[in-house]
């Protein structure tokens, strides 16, 4: 594999910043006091604690079935080494984000020019919750795997798209965005003997949901574990009326932010999966779209801002904005908000 020394630099700096907005912030910010006041630790808050968890223990209470297996395998296959659980959780983190750029890169560089690739790299880091990908979160793995289903898919070798995209589906439910794109872009090219293959794709997902079965009885089990994050199926959109609703029966100062963030954000990745059919390939379009969609049929908008992440063609179209000044607004609105999330989750308060 080629690395690039442009991304490589552009990973490093990147890296060191968010530590040492974490580090400056965690010391110079109050904490929550919801978790252990170490610095370390503080890596693996909220979610990042029940996949170290997984990872150590197994699936202990019913409602972990919610996140899914693959990120914890590999904490424990890389603490064989290490012998720390939550270092190892970092290494596969962030070792799949640069790994992931890489890749992003080179497809972005293919399909459009270097000038493209350098700005969609740049977009993502600049994104505010993009300090994901240096914790114990499985963001970073995902992100690896969806580019490499991709960048695979495009060179038309459809084998190792489908071993990639039944992975990620073994990561995140919203893997089977890219089982959906697979299938549909050969469905509309039209089937042949080189990647009717696709269709094996959901071949992760389904392991996972043999495991459920053997487990609790319910192969689909893990719906009803994220109702214990107040997350059930829901009527499409609904979950936008509710936010809009909650925000506007409430004066200005008592207006939960957490809420207006994630309102924000669910329309600025709605408004650019949309746009993404017009100036991006046709799977590229379908897997933003379904990927923001899945949420909409849930009752709530929360962590959109976080699963904005791995939806890589909303960076491709901001790389393609030709306004400068659209351009330097997003760097600047997009640090900032970085800069505030990194201290507040470092510090245990919730973020997305």
């Amino acid at each position: 594999m080629k690395l690039y020394s442009n991304v490589t630099f552009i990973f490093c700096v990147w890296a060191l910043s968010i530590l040492t907005i974490f580090y400056f912030g965690f010391v110079q910010f109050p904490h929550s006091e919801r978790f252990p006041n170490d610095f370390f630790k503080s890596l693996a808050n909220w979610d990042g604690g029940h996949f170290l968890g997984i990872a150590q223990y197994g699936y202990t209470e019913k409602f972990q079935y919610a996140f899914f297996p693959l990120y914890p395998i590999l904490i424990k296959i890389v603490t064989s080494l290490t012998n720390n659980f939550l270092f190892s959780a970092i290494l596969v983190s962030i070792g799949s984000f640069f790994l992931g750029l890489h890749f992003l890169y080179r497809l972005v560089y293919q399909i459009f020019d270097k000038k493209i690739a350098d700005r969609s790299i740049l977009a993502l880091v600049f994104f505010p919750t993009s300090f994901y990908f240096l914790t114990a979160y499985s963001e970073g793995l995902f992100f690896l795997l969806t580019v490499l289903t991709f960048y695979f898919l495009i060179g038309r070798k459809y084998f190792w798209a489908t071993v990639f995209a039944a992975l990620a589906s073994s990561v995140r439910f919203v893997g089977v965005a890219l089982i959906l794109s697979l299938i549909l872009e050969v469905w509309i090219t039209g089937i042949n003997r080189k990647n009717w293959i696709v269709f094996l794709s959901p071949v992760g997902i389904l392991i996972y949901c043999l495991f459920l079965k053997n487990q609790v009885g319910d192969p689909f089990y893990f719906f009803t574990a994220e109702s214990h994050w107040q997350r059930s199926l829901s009527i499409p959109g609904l979950n936008f009326w509710e936010s809009i609703k909650s925000l506007t029966s409430q004066q200005f100062l008592n207006i939960n932010f957490n809420v207006l963030l994630d309102l924000l954000f669910a329309i600025f990745g709605l408004g650019f999966s949309i746009r993404s059919f017009r100036f991006l390939p046709l799977s590229f379009g379908i897997f933003a779209l379904i990927s923001i969609a899945l949420p909409l049929f849930t009752s709530t908008l929360s962590s959109m801002p976080r699963f904005l992440l791995p939806i890589f063609p909303i960076f491709i179209l901001l790389a393609k904005i030709k306004n400068q000044r659209i351009t330097f607004f997003y760097q600047t609105i997009s640090l900032m908000l970085l800069s505030a999330f990194a201290t507040l989750f470092i510090n245990g308060y919730w973020v997305s």
